[in-house]
């Protein structure tokens, strides 16, 4: 009878949590890019035309410097350059390297080696003056190398002046450029200008030109021009193809910094932990002290919200590089997290004596803020940001998207268009500023506590049923959590999987289907069709599981652990526990697999086991049963004031139940062992398996069974059900009835958690054509298969025939919550409501009707008998009057 389904909607299908689906699977990333040395670049170096200078040099530009044994002076220059290693101690031995060198041997290179050392190290003034004591004219990569210093210093025009010589040649000719070096620091330089300047999207193409020119014409190995190039894919919101870009970049360099932090970069922003954090150690063997590995595991703390692991990186961090712009920036984006506004303004104080004008600290913040959903917070330091550089559109982006989540959509769509002028090939920019631009358009529906928006059209059936039902479901939240939040929840209806995935992440693709993105509900209707990946499923279920997202934000500020929220949310949804679930939660009960305190919320963002997010979602939910039926409610709303004020977990739990949280987990277990008997799922543990049990339990065909066998082996073993089963099954297969559904019954009694009892019971009522005596098997099941509306049908059927009204409405409209576009369950309703006197029931449902079916001139003519006797004569007479010029049509 139930449809199949492939994830559990109460699970994994409503997370919050929406970029970790929304984006890229970790399958499809490279696992270990870069960890293979191209073939290209081991044939190079095994030539034998390369002279030993040749060869040595090539070997450090490919990072195999591995294999060298004493570097000279300017061997150092070049290695420590690329390692990045900058702390003061390194500087003095790169002063002494470039002092140790013959005055004759002082070129370009070298000076720009330390110079660019300088840089690297934050002193950007130190690496200017580098520069400015050469009388040799600067190459291209120099000009790049001197606009940067002057950007961390906040000097714009002068970082522009230094780089309109070098777009000014590239604009008018990229042939003169003949080094895949050169054509790289003038794409280089055409991108820097485009975002000091807020350049035509004709730049980027020149780029792009310039960049593929270097790395397909001139030199394929010329790895800094792949990097290069993923930057500006990433920058322009193509991912995959940046992906592909820096993984190239890697296999001509394993050791390449840049290529591993924007790789370690993109990671954390899909929340992909891992990868991200494979890629710090990956620099860390580069240097075990790498400024960048530093910032890396400073972001990946900051997307978990993990703001003592940021804090304990970036101290140290900043007593090694004092003036690492990207480390002070993040520096500024640890206090704000932690929400210390004094820390705050002294960060950004020290930042805009290191930097004035310069606009990263406030972005890092407003980026930071922003992903931990404070958008209040974060809005003013995104403004900032593009107060300080109006030309770069990735301030301006955020802050849309920004609007987006917060779901105040007239300012996303005018931010947008602000972006979009800046970078109008921005697939991001692009996808949010169309979808933006059409919500504008959307009708809206309000109630106490939701705006509900959806695209005129059929969805306004639903719509219809969410201002029915949803303030009910409100009202029951606010007082179980004590919170109503202040501002209205908005709810916004989107028409497909691609709508709703640019909704909440800003790209078409995704694998959900709803998301709490704050004060905003998204989701896609529960309708099958074009673009849409999932059909039927219990809206109203799924809509509960996010409102409670929404209410414990509301309530904490935000600062709600993800397991709590999770464990809440599922606890309250109107579906039971899942078999499948229960089986998870036993097995790893049963094998000491169960997460411990401080492991749940990495079974959310970083699970290192295909079951560990069904298992954090269950065992939050598990968890937060155990506080209730153990501890009671006020305990768990005792655990939402403390975070409301800032308590962290481990102490909001010794606070609130007055034991460490290994003591409180280990009342949790002893409980947890105590629930597993009740399912009749407890470990055999004391009795050991032997071969009999095991033949028996892996039949194929039960029929081939011995009924005896069978018996002696449950009187042998009576902790195990499932031989029960097995004689259930047995024995129907037989062609036994009447001693199959005995035995059926004996096992839903030892295991009464398992729904194939109730599954077999409502079947055999079905074909004896007694429906009635399924009753409380159908009701089991159609409680705990939440997509399936044939059991609520069925029983709303039974109800009616008993002339039970009320009871067959309330199943009839369940049937609905499934499949609100079906007309069949929409009539079956609306007879049912006007049989228990719901007139205006069931005019709502033969309006929607009107919408589904809208050439019947019936239901117009139901509706104008409704309203006849809703007292609603208005609407009677234009009823009548549609339903005769559909008539009429009809006719012609």
């Amino acid at each position: 009878m139930p449809k199949p389904t492939p994830i559990s909607l109460a699970t994994s299908l409503t997370a919050a949590l929406l970029l970790l689906l929304a984006l890229p699977a970790a399958s499809q990333f490279p696992a270990a890019p870069g960890e293979q040395l191209s073939p290209l670049v081991q044939r190079m170096l095994d030539d034998d035309l390369l002279s030993d200078a040749q060869r040595r040099e090539a070997m450090i530009f490919h990072g195999q410097w591995d294999e060298l044994g004493d570097l000279s002076p300017r061997e150092v220059l070049r290695l420590r350059m690329l390692q990045h290693r900058v702390d003061r101690q390194s500087l003095l031995e790169l002063h002494e390297a470039f002092d140790a060198l013959p005055e004759g041997e002082v070129g370009m290179e070298e000076i720009s080696q330390i110079a660019r050392a300088a840089q690297l190290s934050g002193r950007p003034l130190e690496s200017l003056q580098f520069y400015s004591d050469i009388d040799a004219e600067l190459t291209g990569i120099n000009f790049v190398d001197v606009a940067r210093a002057f950007e961390d210093m906040g000097r714009y025009d002068q970082a522009v002046a230094a780089l309109e010589r070098l777009r000014d040649q590239a604009q008018a000719d990229i042939s003169q450029f003949k080094t895949a070096e050169d054509l790289t620091a003038a794409a280089e330089a055409v991108l820097m200008l485009a975002r000091l300047e807020g350049r035509p999207a004709a730049d980027y193409h020149l780029a792009n030109r310039m960049l593929g020119k270097a790395r397909d014409e001139v030199d394929p190995l010329y790895w800094p021009a792949y990097v290069a190039e993923a930057e500006l894919l990433w920058a322009r919101g193509n991912p995959q193809q940046a992906i592909e870009a820096v993984s190239e970049a890697l296999s001509l360099n394993p050791k390449s910094s840049e290529a591993w932090y924007l790789l370690g970069s993109m990671m954390a922003r899909f929340f992909n932990f891992d990868a991200a954090s494979s890629a710090v150690e990956k620099l860390r063997e580069i240097n075990p002290e790498h400024p960048l590995a530093d910032a890396l595991a400073v972001q990946v703390a900051l997307r978990q919200k993990d703001v003592e692991t940021a804090r304990g990186v970036i101290e140290p961090a900043l007593g090694r590089y004092p003036n690492h712009r990207k480390l002070r920036s993040l520096a500024v984006a640890v206090e704000a997290l932690a929400y210390d506004d004094a820390a705050v303004q002294e960060a950004l104080i020290r930042w805009d004596g290191l930097a004035p004008g310069n606009p990263l600290a406030y972005f890092d913040v407003g980026q930071t803020l922003s992903g931990a959903r404070q958008y209040a917070l974060a809005e003013p330091f995104l403004k900032q940001a593009i107060e300080r550089l109006p030309g770069w559109s990735a301030p301006q982006l955020e802050l849309g998207e920004l609007y987006m989540q917060w779901g105040k959509i007239e300012k996303a769509a005018a931010q947008l268009q602000i972006a979009s002028s800046l970078d109008p090939f921005h697939l991001e920019i692009t996808n949010q500023l169309r979808l933006s631009q059409e919500m504008l358009g959307y009708a809206t529906i309000e109630t106490d506590n939701f705006i509900i928006r959806y695209q005129p059209g059929v969805d306004v059936v639903l719509a219809n049923d969410m201002a029915r039902l949803v303030q009910a479901m409100a009202d029951e939240f606010i007082e179980r959590f004590q919170h109503d939040p202040p501002q209205k929840t908005q709810i916004d209806l989107m028409p497909d999987d691609q709508h709703f995935a640019v909704r909440v992440t800003g790209m078409p693709s995704i694998w959900t289907i709803a998301a709490c993105t704050g004060d905003v509900i998204a989701m896609t209707p529960p309708r099958p069709g074009p673009k849409r990946a999932y059909g039927t499923y219990n809206w109203l279920n799924v809509m509960g599981h996010e409102y409670a997202h929404v209410v414990n934000l509301s309530q904490t500020n935000n600062r709600v652990p993800h397991w709590f929220t999770e464990g809440c949310a599922v606890n309250m949804e109107t579906t039971g526990r899942l078999w499948r679930q229960y089986q998870l939660l036993a097995q790893c009960y049963n094998t000491d697999k169960l997460f411990e305190f401080d492991e749940i919320n990495w079974g959310f963002i970083r699970p290192t086991e295909d079951y560990h997010r069904s298992l954090a979602y269950a065992q939050s939910a598990w968890i937060m049963e155990y506080i209730e039926k153990q501890h009671g409610w006020d305990k768990a709303i005792g655990l939402l004031d403390a975070f409301r004020r800032g308590v962290g977990e481990r102490r909001a739990v010794a606070e609130v139940f007055g034991v460490e949280p290994e003591a409180f987990m280990q009342g949790f277990l002893d409980w947890a062992g105590q629930e597993l008997v009740k399912w009749g799922m407890n470990k055999h543990g004391v009795e050991p398996e032997d071969d009999e049990i095991t033949g028996l339990l892996n039949t194929t065909d039960p029929s081939t069974l011995e009924l005896d066998r069978l018996v002696s082996a449950i009187e042998q073993h009576p902790g195990r059900p499932e031989l029960i089963k097995l004689l259930a099954q047995a024995t129907i297969a037989r062609g036994d009835m009447a001693a199959g559904i005995e035995a059926v019954k004996r096992y839903q009694a030892a295991r009464p958690v398992d729904p194939w009892s109730a599954r077999e019971l409502t079947k055999y009522a079905l074909t004896q054509g007694d429906a009635a005596q399924a009753v409380d098997s159908m009701i089991y099941l159609d409680k705990i298969e939440g997509d399936a509306p044939e059991y609520a049908s069925e029983l709303a059927r039974v109800y009616r025939a008993n002339k039970d009204y009320e009871q067959a409405y309330h199943y009839a409209e369940r049937a609905l919550l499934r499949e609100p576009y079906n007309p069949t369950y929409r009539e079956f309703a609306a007879t049912v409501a006007i049989q228990m006197g719901g007139m205006a029931l069931a005019a709502a449902h033969v309006e929607a009707l009107a919408v589904l079916e809208p050439t019947r001139a019936i239901h117009q003519k139901r509706l104008a008998a409704l309203y006849t006797r809703l007292e609603r004569p208005e609407d009677a007479a234009a009823a009548r009057q549609r339903a005769d010029e559909l008539e009429a049509g009809a006719g012609r």
